[in-house]
């Protein structure tokens, strides 16, 4: 099976919202300024218009690990970001210093979220809106992970003028419902120094999970289609397993899909 790109994607410019702007927000940040030319090359009439969103500013231990200087501590991560970027290509992306709580009124909803949240609250609140009243949204990428695995997910919310539900991507809270359980203890203490900021996650997991999420974004805009729409990665392991577009592999998941009648098994 293949998934083939939104069509309403390739007619205007694209309304991206990017969740959190710090171990993964602020590389893919980056990874979308250089997408945004890559597009506008390749013949799209528009290429992307980012809202970032982040309230958290610049600290100690985000120097290093983090894409952040230590003449940044102290300011808005998103405001900081957005900034350089549209200085440094000439671009008009936004910033709020705010935690995402969806479109703002009067704007239209964003065309695709990415999420590069560093809790299950903020991933449940995300989910929340794109599965509840928020409508419009195309796609979800969302980024995760631990100290040395992580997981890519691009999918599709369920809303207005969504295709069939046989066909439409599952989001990464449909393959791994477990980031929707409350009654999973989060450690919410903040680190105060790099080496703790290691302690708690590797130097380079959040450069591959990032590679990895603007290489679906690339492919799907560049080619139209893509077979896979997620990947596992395992750095300790050396390894990284796709997920295929295909309902036979959500079903290991446990995301069930019943097969519109008619059509044959591949």
């Amino acid at each position: 099976m293949e998934h083939r790109i939104n069509s309403t994607l390739l007619r205007g410019r694209v309304r991206v919202h990017l969740v959190g702007v710090g171990g993964n927000g602020a590389q893919m940040a980056h990874c979308l300024a250089r997408l945004d030319l890559a597009l506008r090359a390749l013949g799209h009439p528009a290429g992307l218009h980012l809202t970032a969103y982040d309230a958290d500013r610049v600290s100690e231990a985000n120097v290093g690990r983090q894409v952040y200087s230590p003449s940044d501590i102290g300011q808005h991560k998103a405001v900081l970001t957005i900034h350089r970027l549209n200085q440094f290509y000439g671009l008009d992306w936004e910033a709020l210093p705010t935690r995402y709580a969806g479109p703002r009124a009067g704007h239209a909803a964003p065309d695709i979220v990415v999420s590069c949240v560093d809790s299950a609250r903020s991933r449940r609140d995300v989910h929340q809106g794109l599965f509840g009243h928020w409508t419009g949204t195309r796609y979800w990428l969302d980024l995760g992970n631990t100290e040395a695995t992580g997981q890519i997910v691009l999918g599709e919310p369920r809303c207005r003028g969504a295709k069939d539900e046989w066909a439409r991507l599952p989001c990464v809270t449909e393959l791994f419902p477990q980031l929707l359980d409350e009654g999973i203890k989060e450690d919410d203490t903040p680190s105060c120094s790099v080496r703790m900021s290691l302690a708690s996650q590797g130097l380079f997991v959040n450069d591959i999970v990032v590679r990895w999420a603007g290489q679906f974004l690339y492919e799907l805009f560049s080619t139209g289609l893509l077979r896979q729409h997620g990947v596992v990665v395992n750095l300790d392991a050396k390894r990284c397993g796709p997920i295929d577009v295909d309902p036979a592999v959500w079903k290991r998941f446990g995301v069930q899909r019943r097969r519109p009648r008619g059509l044959a098994a591949n």
